[in-house]
């Protein structure tokens, strides 16, 4: 009986310290690693800055409701029209229910086209699909939803092809005769219009004002000082305003900073902007003008620009930084660097050891350091490296679990 209770104490006891051991291993790691990351640091002037542009105001006093046929943030040519005038408001959206019906239609044609079995390729129409959709997906996750509709009609069209060529699609007859009647249907209810607004310049279309156009003029760059621009407020617009075209040659950055910073430029110097501006984030500009404050602690650089796009020509404000340096390379921690033998350097977990690896130092903060990325071969840093922030006894070829 004896023998049995110390058979069964003795299980137990193995028992416990394996869970103990298993509790141990899972909690306890000897090393903690890092993943090396690509990584630009910039080193400029930060301001918070006015764009300054050739804007004229458009205006309508007709009676009635407006179709806009040239969108928000595009190009408008000169004596093209901005909107068409209609007596019912409701026109407006079967006009463009009826762009939406031809699109479908148009949609439903190529993809009849597209009915080659033999020819078709599964890899390339998948990889499409893929692209379409990942296109979606990142748009949608930047919080960019400009471009949604496209990219959707993108995806339902090589979803549609796919389904032709594996035979899941082949009659669209029913849903083109659908179309077809509805297309009909709105051709015969739209009436004419009434009268169009015209532009009388070229320049991208902004169908909004903000008040600044009547203010912040181009003939004289010199009056932007940091007093003017402190003291400026918007205008109210007239209620007749449509919107503004602006002009897509060269317009301005009006950079408040410290004067210090100001004295780093002068007149001629070309540059790079970084913006807050997800469709132009870099712009190269040229220094045009610098207005010191009438105290002489501060200043306003005004930089001029020729690159313009839909998102330039509406915004007002934006966050801008001058670029004196970019720092560029792979991102670490800073604990993760160890000086080996006088040699600054990182362990990386290569296979189940540990390896020293040399690195030169581009970058330092008081977190993380961004070290110089070689392209060749030999016992450099590489990208996606895991990198060691942690752990005791660390030597070059040491085995780890």
């Amino acid at each position: 009986m004896r023998e049995h209770l110390g058979l069964k104490i003795f299980v137990v006891l193995v028992f416990l310290v394996f869970v103990a051991h298993q509790v141990y291993s899972s909690f306890y790691k000897p090393i903690s690693t890092e993943t090396a990351e690509y990584f630009e640091v910039v080193s400029g002037v930060s301001s918070e800055a006015m764009i300054i542009r050739t804007e004229k105001l458009i205006e309508n006093k007709s009676s009635g409701a407006l179709h806009y046929i040239t969108t928000d943030g595009t190009r408008a040519a000169k004596g093209g029209t901005i909107a068409e005038i209609y007596g019912d408001a409701s026109t407006s959206g079967k006009i463009s229910r009826l762009h939406t019906v031809e699109s479908e239609l148009e949609s439903i044609k190529q993809i009849e086209e597209y009915n080659n079995v033999q020819a078709a390729d599964m890899e390339i129409i998948n990889s499409k699909v893929n692209d379409s959709l990942n296109s979606l997906i990142r748009s949608g996750s930047a919080g960019d939803f400009s471009d949604i509709p496209q990219l959707s009609e993108q995806l339902i069209m090589s979803i549609s092809r796919r389904q032709v060529v594996t035979g899941e699609l082949t009659d669209f007859s029913a849903q083109k005769a659908a179309l077809e009647a509805e297309l009909a249907q709105l051709k015969a209810s739209i009436p004419a219009a009434t009268g169009k607004v015209i532009a009388d310049v070229s320049g991208y279309f902004v169908s909004s004002a903000d008040g600044y156009e009547q203010q912040l003029l181009t003939d004289d760059l010199t009056v932007y000082t940091p007093e003017y621009l402190e003291s400026i407020r918007p205008q109210e617009v007239s209620a007749d305003t449509i919107g503004k075209i602006v002009s897509d040659y060269e317009w301005y950055i009006a950079a408040q900073m410290g004067i210090n910073d100001s004295l780093q430029y002068k007149v001629g110097d070309a540059v790079t902007i970084k913006a807050n501006i997800k469709s132009a984030p870099e712009l190269g500009v040229t220094v045009n003008c610098i207005n010191m404050s009438k105290s002489a602690d501060s200043a306003v650089v005004v930089f001029a620009c020729q690159q313009m796009n839909g998102d330039l020509a509406t915004v007002r404000t934006v966050g801008v930084t001058v670029v004196n340096k970019v720092y560029k390379g792979l991102r670490v921690p800073r604990k993760a660097l160890r000086m080996v033998d006088g040699v600054s350097g990182v362990y990386t977990v290569s296979g189940m050891r540990l390896k020293f690896v040399p690195v030169t130092v581009v970058y330092n903060s008081e977190d993380f350091i961004i070290c110089e990325q070689i392209f060749k071969n030999g016992n450099y840093l590489r990208l996606y490296d895991e990198v060691v922030t942690k752990g005791k006894g660390l030597k070059d070829g040491k085995v780890v679990s």
